[in-house]
C-alpha cells in the first residue's frame, strides 16, 4: 500500500502506516515524518523554545512513535492526533524536568517556521469538526482543556490555580477528552456513511 503526501488518511491507511513503521519499513518512516515532522517540531520550539529542543523532540516523538507503534488504534483516534499527545506529553515532561514549576519562555514570531500550504477545504472542514466536538463541552470543560492543552498547565498548576481538588481536575480533563474523542468518532461515521451513500 502507498500513501499520497496530501490529504488525510482513512483509518485503515493509518493502521497499515504504523504497521509498515514498526516492521521497519523506510518508506514508512519517511512517509511519517514528512506528514507529520513539521507540526511535531513546531509544537515543540512553541513549548521548549529552542531549535535545538524542538529538534530533539521531533526525533524522539518518531523514537517513540516506532516504539510504541503496535499500541496505536486507529478506532480510539487519529495518528495526527496520537503523535501529538506524544509530542506534548514528552514537551512537557521535558519542561517539568528541566525547569520545574516554571513556565516556557515566549518563542518571537520570527523564529516559528512557516507551516507547510494547506488544502484549504480541508482546513475548514478540521475547524468545523473540532468546533462541533468542542460545542458538545460544557464551558467549564472547554475551558480545563485549554489550559491543559493549548497552555501546557499540568492538572495540579490547573487545581491550584481554580481553587479546586486535582482528583476533580484529572476526572474533569477525562471526562472532556472521552466527549471529544466519542464526538470524533461520532462525526467519522456520519462522514463516510455520507461517502458510502454518494
Amino acid at each position: 500500500m502507498t500513501f499520497g503526501r496530501e490529504g488525510p488518511l482513512s483509518a485503515e491507511s493509518e493502521q497499515e502506516l504504523m504497521r509498515q513503521l514498526v516492521a521497519g519499513e523506510e518508506h514508512a518512516i519517511r512517509t511519517l515524518y514528512s506528514r507529520f515532522g513539521r507540526p511535531i517540531y513546531t509544537v515543540g520550539l512553541r513549548m521548549l523554545g529552542s531549535v535545538e529542543a524542538a529538534e530533539e523532540l521531533t526525533r524522539d516523538v518518531f523514537l517513540a512513535a516506532w516504539r510504541k507503534g503496535g499500541r496505536f488504534d486507529s478506532e480510539r483516534g487519529r495518528l495526527s492526533t496520537w503523535l501529538m499527545a506524544i509530542a506534548h506529553n514528552m514537551a512537557v515532561d521535558r519542561l517539568r524536568h528541566d525547569r520545574g514549576a516554571g513556565r516556557p519562555p515566549l518563542v518571537l514570531v520570527e523564529e516559528v517556521p512557516e507551516p507547510a500550504p494547506l488544502d484549504e477545504e480541508e482546513v475548514l472542514l478540521d475547524r468545523d469538526r473540532a468546533q462541533r466536538a468542542l460545542a458538545g463541552l460544557s464551558a467549564a470543560e472547554r475551558h480545563l482543556l485549554s489550559q491543559a492543552y493549548f497552555s501546557g498547565w499540568t492538572a495540579r498548576e490547573i487545581a491550584e490555580s481554580e481553587g479546586i481538588p486535582l482528583g476533580t481536575v484529572k476526572t474533569r480533563l477525562r471526562a472532556a477528552l472521552i466527549k471529544l474523542r466519542k464526538s470524533e468518532a461520532e462525526q467519522s461515521r456520519m462522514a463516510t456513511r455520507r461517502g458510502i451513500e454518494r
